[in-house]
């Protein structure tokens, strides 16, 4: 590395970095990185945390981990006599596609929503009872009211993120969704928790055990998640910004030796840029067309094999449906495109974007797509790209 970098203010916020992150202790064997991707929100996550809230599971601790969850997230008033927590060990199906859902015998309702990566499911449902006002184009509002469709009073919504952020479109919440909304910090409150639920463990067991590698596999795994939001706000500073690029680029064989470890977390890093952009250009879709819109999930499989592996070349593609058509917007060879999602396309149903760009593949060794660390080049692009949408969508009317 060059004297210049060495020197630079990016360096030295990557050795403030590097001290906050005992990196040297991590990936020791653990069942649970064994068996699960640890992004895996719902077969993973809600269900482990389901399993431990539910008086009925084969922990055979009855509802004493219920009560501390209580006790860490301050809500008070809820009745244990008849509750029922679902996903539970033999219903794994989420209840109306709520991540976690506890109900008691007086008809009381609590809603955890977990988000360590997902983005909030925006779009419109009917119920069977139609002439009721049950439906919401928002994810939140709409579990809210497909409860008290059903008789149930909501007590509280917990909104579980690492970002310390809002479900997006809050301000267009009802307001006695935002009454009964709690957002909480995944680290902060359920890791907190969960060493609650491991005090209560009167004796080492296999379960304890357990309870402990699913805290050590979490906290690692959220701390690298961490890690990557740290390396990706100093390297997007202004000031910071040429640097960062270098040091990124540079061939792991010129990395000086105090710096390889942290070198590694590019991958990370990458993936995190090509998410947020995914991210930020469906919440920009979902506000051009408002209710016209519904905006498939983030294919964040995509977004990993793409990221992960050196030079790899996979496209990438988030759809939407318009007015009951189907569209695209897709990352290839070529760089960016949109289009109708039809087996048969002509010339007017697709259009290849900035061919003068290098989009392609989200190839990070061009400056072109390293820019998009920065929210603005990433909102910029996505403004451009929603505006060529909002021409192809005009003329598919015609």
């Amino acid at each position: 590395m060059n004297q210049k970098v060495n020197k630079s203010r990016f360096i030295q916020a990557l050795d403030r970095i590097n001290d906050m992150y005992d990196l040297s202790s991590y990936h020791q064997f653990n069942w649970f990185r064994v068996m699960y991707k640890m992004t895996e929100e719902k077969n993973l996550h809600s269900r482990f945390i389901a399993f431990l809230l539910n008086p009925k599971g084969s922990h055979g601790l009855g509802n004493i981990f219920l009560k501390l969850f209580f006790e860490e997230f301050e809500i008070q008033n809820f009745s244990l006599e008849g509750v029922v927590v679902l996903p539970d060990e033999h219903i794994k199906k989420e209840e109306d596609n709520i991540d976690i859902l506890i109900t008691n015998g007086s008809k009381d309702a609590i809603i955890i929503e977990n988000k360590i990566f997902a983005g909030d499911s925006n779009k419109s449902e009917l119920l069977e009872d139609e002439q009721a006002d049950c439906t919401h184009k928002y994810q939140i509002p709409r579990y809210y009211r497909k409860l008290t469709c059903q008789g149930f009073t909501v007590r509280t919504i917990i909104y579980l993120n690492v970002r310390d952020t809002k479900p997006s479109f809050y301000d267009e919440f009802p307001t006695e969704v935002k009454e009964v909304l709690q957002c909480n910090n995944y680290v902060k409150s359920v890791l907190a928790w969960i060493d609650k639920c491991l005090n209560a463990c009167a004796k080492e067991s296999v379960f304890k055990e357990g309870l402990m590698q699913y805290k050590q596999a979490t906290t690692e795994f959220l701390n690298d998640y961490k890690l990557a939001l740290d390396l990706q706000e100093t390297s997007s500073m202004p000031e910071n910004f040429e640097d960062a690029f270098e040091f990124w680029m540079l061939d792991d064989s010129k990395v000086n030796f105090d710096y390889r470890t942290i070198k590694n977390q590019f991958i990370h890093l990458k993936w995190h840029i090509v998410y947020d952009f995914y991210l930020e250009l469906k919440i920009a879709i979902e506000a051009h067309y408002k209710e016209r819109v519904q905006v498939d999930e983030i294919d964040k499989g995509q977004i990993t094999n793409l990221t992960h592996k050196s030079n790899a070349k996979v496209r990438t593609v988030l759809t939407f449906t318009v007015d009951r058509e189907l569209y695209y917007v897709c990352n290839d060879g070529k760089g960016f495109s949109i289009g109708r999602n039809l087996e048969h396309k002509n010339i007017t149903d697709f259009k290849y974007l900035f061919l003068e760009k290098n989009y392609n593949y989200f190839d990070f060794s061009q400056r072109d797509i390293f820019e998009l660390i920065m929210p603005k080049h990433r909102r910029l692009l996505i403004e451009e790209i929603v505006a060529e949408l909002g021409r192809l969508t005009q003329r598919s009317k015609f």
